[in-house]
């Protein structure tokens, strides 16, 4: 029998799951896997893979009507309130409408065709102060790569020594960056040791990403029924940010903040091959804040089509040779869900058996 908690806190408005079950934890002063099993979300047979940040049964994905019935009995909160504080809340936006009937080995999948990778975190330091460490489920999202509150951006990383952030590994109420910080004089290595609360966020100053980041702040907040604009909008930057992530430069961001253009400019020369771009793993979530920068200038521009082509002038014959990595990974995994804005772009960039210009100016066949 489920025994009711006497202190249950309230989460937070956007709070996430595993934020909440860790703050109750600290009141508690146990551990996030005795705290799971006090408040119903670990039965007794149950793994701790069912409280980590993503996997298979990972429940941040989504409470079943159980696991809701026995978190409700513990804490009194209802089962709606509980699966705000999971992906579902951003079910057919943000996340795509796949994951309610995903099989638990698809989760993951569904997830990353949603272009996001749960185990990525990004805070405000400032936020974290006022909140004792709380965080919300969109700093989980590359949809949220700024606080306008603060005026910052929002860390990915350690400032002192780039150690990347996750949230199966990080306490922010209380915690230290873990990293190690090599000496640049004495060529010595050392914990980075940063307090979360104290790290030092770059300032936003720029325009156009404080406009985008409004505008993605309403579309994650709107309900079920104004979703389809919202749910058009993020198909669209995401499909268009993929394109600059291959095909656009530095030059393109122009007006942007030192930190965009700086961790850019990085990226482009640690993935340029020749002429292509060839691309393996995850870009940083500040790579991808620029590329969404490129990505609205063209999504929300009078003319999509004309504002692509100064980019990247995939419609011409031959196709330039930087292109042809995008039309491979394109026709392999073609965008989803766009709206008719990028019909026209889509589909060039998809064209069948393309001819490409080599580097010595001769035009043989593409792929």
């Amino acid at each position: 029998m489920i025994r009711r908690l006497p202190v249950v806190p309230r989460p937070l408005p956007r709070e996430s799951l595993l934020s909440w079950l860790d703050h109750m934890a600290t009141m508690y002063d146990v551990s996030r896997k005795d705290m799971a099993r006090a408040c119903g979300l670990l039965s007794p047979g149950d793994k701790t893979t069912r409280i980590a940040d993503s996997g298979p049964s990972s429940a941040a994905y989504g409470l079943s009507v159980a696991d809701a019935a026995r978190v409700e009995q513990a804490t009194g909160l209802a089962a709606e309130d509980l699966q705000r504080m999971t992906w579902l809340r951003f079910l057919n936006t943000a996340v795509k409408a796949e994951l309610a009937d995903a099989v638990p080995r698809d989760r993951f999948g569904v997830m990353k065709a949603s272009w996001i990778d749960p185990r990525e975190l990004r805070f405000c330091a400032s936020c974290i102060q006022e909140t004792e460490g709380r965080w919300f489920l969109e700093w989980c999202t590359p949809w949220a790569f700024a606080c306008l509150r603060h005026g910052c951006y929002l860390l990915s990383e350690c400032p002192t020594c780039r150690t990347a952030l996750r949230t199966g590994d990080v306490g922010l109420a209380n915690g230290r960056c873990r990293g190690v910080e090599r000496h640049r004089l004495l060529g010595i290595t050392g914990r980075c040791g940063v307090e979360y609360q104290k790290m030092q966020a770059p300032a936003l100053r720029d325009d156009s990403l404080t406009d985008l980041q409004l505008l993605l702040e309403q579309h994650l907040a709107w309900p079920q029924p104004a979703s389809d604009q919202a749910k058009g909008d993020l198909a669209d930057l995401a499909a268009m940010a993929e394109f600059a992530l291959y095909v656009a430069t530095p030059g393109h961001l122009d007006g942007a903040d030192p930190v965009v253009r700086e961790r850019f400019a990085e990226f482009c020369a640690s993935t340029t091959l020749g002429n292509y771009r060839t691309i393996h793993g995850n870009p940083s979530p500040m790579v991808r804040t620029a590329a969404l920068r490129v990505a609205s200038q063209i999504v929300f521009s009078t003319d999509p089509w004309s504002s692509a082509r100064k980019i990247a002038d995939f419609a011409s014959r031959p196709l330039p040779s930087h292109v042809l990595p995008l039309h491979q990974a394109w026709l392999k995994h073609p965008p989803k869900d766009t709206t008719h804005r990028l019909e026209r772009i889509v589909r060039s960039v998809r064209i069948a058996t393309p001819s490409i210009l080599t580097p010595d100016r001769r035009v043989v066949p593409g792929p």
